[in-house]
């Protein structure tokens, strides 16, 4: 994890700063040599790029002499004497024959283990491991370029003894100059014996590690692009892209990106650094956006905090970048030395490393407060934070006890796949998770609001139908069915004149004497029983009611539609209705209640029909037949059905169904009628009543 090494570096520079006068940064190179550090160090190759390794010029205390002596090879030969090969070394001997020797002191990690001795340079070469030959190049080589030119890397694989004593590497170098002993000497590197499978896995693991960074960053940047109020995606996208670049800086320090050279690795290292505040910083900020707003304060405090932590991850990268190139020049590790004037530069790096340290102490305490929230809030935030924790806590432990000296072996190793593991993928793997939960039951949550909402639409269709059918039957005992239909369609209806109509007037007598008699409820009970006994009767006979005015009925036969009743009908209805009265009246009669009597009148000529005003409208018709119909029952008698000369003639033909004469007649003669003068007027009667 890289926060982890970022706080171990703070805390070596912590320590290494209260050191005053002459001091060293940096470790000089030893001759230990541990697996640990063959898997986990990085050395360049030619042909090859950056490989898991180290260089035998710098760990190897190397050491160089011109002349021939087989003794050179022995293991215990003493070469105090020789030229230490440091870039600062200049060797004009002229050409022949050259004695490298490396003196290591293998631990017991390496015991029983094959080791790679690489050699990069097209020099003949014997090799001898503590005396013995180890390897002879070929005098006739094969043809070994890259693509690029490089000299692909001969590979030798052997062991050491480990037998707790100094062991040597000779090489015997024939026909060879200084310069190209020079470079043979930096080009000699030692691997670890699983250097390819290990080169693999860091290639698939990154490869891992940047892909799920990329696809969780696309997924919260799409998400965001949807839901701009929820800030957590923004967050999650710049931390899945500094996860990603991390990861691709990593990828090409350890894994090593083919042909690059030192300054390449340099400034994808200076890049990690810089860049190693940021993923926790932004975590903190994803950890606390989930868990609830967080306060304008706090987000202030975070920003004084990332930009102190950059500040000095900025400085010291260049200073470790710089010091970097100054001790390639100078052929050993990173090492200088501060006099005793400098030591503003010693309290500056001391801040710095405070402030950083601070500052990344703060991130990792807000990730593991956050993420223990997160883990105890009901949800499937959860997983953020489980995530989290497992990115900051276990990624730091285990980074950090796999680094540990002591623990080295192959159990480190495994610890240093998983720390990776979770530092890499833990958190993108817990957004996954995330979200395939989140989608899961937003989901599951739209497929039941989808259900709720269809039964509650069929459930307001089905009221509303009901309405629909009830405003409808309202709507028709208001108006004929063919003026409602077109009202609806059009908004209005038009006034219609109508050649034949048959009126017809009903009126109870003494009806306001018997109101008085009667009480309200009872006289209310008795005239709706009437009327709606009309109603029924004058439906079956196709007549249309208009309306009642106090005791009168009134209903008109041959409109709307002129196919729909006849004069006959009309007839048909009255005498229906008279019979009706008259068996009430027995009714009443038997049981000493007083009864209506009633008088019906009908007149047959042109009407004209139509809607009268805008509200409470009802269908009226209108001209001088209507008030010859109303005179045609104020002149008539009770018990009687009373009509005019006119609908006479077009009843007085009618036949029942056996061709019989359907009605009876009783001329009146001219009988006075008011405002008309005088009229002929006919009780007519059913046929069979006589």
């Amino acid at each position: 994890m890289r926060a982890a090494r970022l706080l171990l570096f703070v805390l070596a520079v912590l320590a290494g700063g209260l050191l005053f006068a002459q001091t060293d940064i940096g470790v000089k190179p030893g001759s230990q040599l541990r697996e640990w550090s063959l898997q986990n160090n990085t050395t360049e190759v030619p042909g090859m790029g950056t490989v898991p390794g180290v260089g035998l010029k710098s760990r190897g205390n190397a050491r160089l002499q011109f002349g021939d002596d087989p003794a050179y090879a022995l293991r215990n030969y003493v070469d105090s004497t020789w030229l230490k090969l440091n870039a600062d070394d200049t060797v004009r001997t002229g050409t022949g024959v050259y004695w490298l020797r490396f003196r290591l002191q293998p631990d017991s990690s390496l015991r029983g283990k094959k080791v790679l001795l690489g050699f990069g340079d097209d020099l003949q070469a014997e090799v001898f491991l503590n005396g013995q030959l180890l390897f002879t190049t070929p005098t006739e080589k094969p043809n070994t370029e890259t693509v690029g030119g490089s000299q692909v890397p001969l590979l030798v694989p052997f062991s050491f003894l480990c037998d707790g004593n100094t062991e040597s590497i000779a090489i015997r170098l024939d026909s060879a100059d200084a310069n190209s002993v020079g470079d043979f000497a930096d080009n000699t590197t030692v691997h670890a014996g699983n250097m390819a499978y290990a080169n693999q896995r860091n290639m698939a693991q990154y490869g891992v590690f940047i892909g799920i960074n990329l696809v969780i960053l696309v997924l919260a940047l799409v998400i965001w692009n949807f839901e701009r109020r929820e800030k957590q995606w923004l967050y999650l996208a710049g931390l899945s892209f500094f996860s990603a670049l991390d990861s691709f800086c990593d990828f090409g320090i350890n894994a090593g990106i083919g042909g690059a050279t030192d300054t390449v690795t340099n400034i994808l290292d200076a890049i990690s650094f810089i860049i190693a505040p940021w993923p926790m910083f932004l975590l903190v900020l994803t950890l606390g956006t989930l868990h609830g707003q967080i306060s304008p304060q706090r987000k202030k405090w975070y920003r004084i905090a990332i930009i102190s932590a950059s500040v000095a991850c900025i400085t010291f990268a260049v200073a470790i970048l710089f010091t970097k190139l100054n001790a390639t020049t100078r052929g050993y590790g990173m090492q200088f030395t501060l006099e005793d004037s400098d030591v503003a530069i010693i309290l500056a790096v001391v801040v710095l490393a405070l402030l950083l340290a601070l500052a990344m102490g703060w991130f990792v305490i807000e990730v593991i407060r956050l993420g223990f929230k997160l883990m105890r809030a009901r949800g499937y935030a959860r997983w953020i934070g489980a995530g989290a924790l497992a990115s900051s806590l276990f990624a730091f432990l285990l980074n950090l006890v796999a680094g540990i000296e002591s623990f080295e072996g192959g159990f480190t190793n495994f610890l240093s796949v998983v720390g990776d593991y979770c530092s890499h993928a833990a958190v993108p793997l817990s957004v996954a998770i995330y979200l395939a939960i989140r989608s899961a039951h937003h989901n599951k949550l739209v497929a039941r609001q989808r259900d709720d909402l269809d039964l509650e639409v069929k459930e307001r269709t089905a009221e509303l139908s009901a309405e629909k059918d009830r405003s409808e039957e309202l709507l028709l005992n208001i108006l004929p069915a063919e003026v409602a239909e077109e009202l609806k369609t059009t908004g209005a209806a038009k006034a219609r004149h109508f050649q034949q109509a048959s009126v017809l007037f009903t009126d109870f007598k003494g009806f306001t004497g018997m109101a008085a008699q009667l009480g309200a409820e009872v006289l209310l009970h008795e005239l709706n029983a009437c009327f709606e006994a009309f109603d029924g009767i004058i439906g079956r006979h196709g007549v249309e009611k208009i309306k009642t005015i106090g005791d009168a009925y009134m209903c008109v036969g041959g409109l709307p539609d002129p196919d729909s009743s006849t004069p006959t009908s009309v007839v048909h209805a009255a005498l229906e209705m008279q019979a009706f009265m008259a068996a009430r009246r027995k009714e009443h009669d038997a049981l000493g209640t007083p009864s209506f009597e009633m008088r019906v009148g009908i007149h047959t000529g042109p009407v004209v029909a139509g809607i009268v005003g805008v509200k409470k409208f009802q269908y009226d018709i209108w001209g001088d037949t209507v008030n010859t119909a109303s005179r045609m029952e104020s002149s008539g008698a009770v018990g009687r059905v009373n009509i005019s000369e006119t609908t006479y003639e077009l009843v007085k033909n009618a036949a029942d169904p056996l061709g019989n004469p359907a009605f009876v007649f009783t001329p009146r003669g001219k009988v006075e009628a008011k405002g008309k003068g005088e009229m002929e007027m006919y009780f007519v009667e059913t046929s069979s009543n006589r």
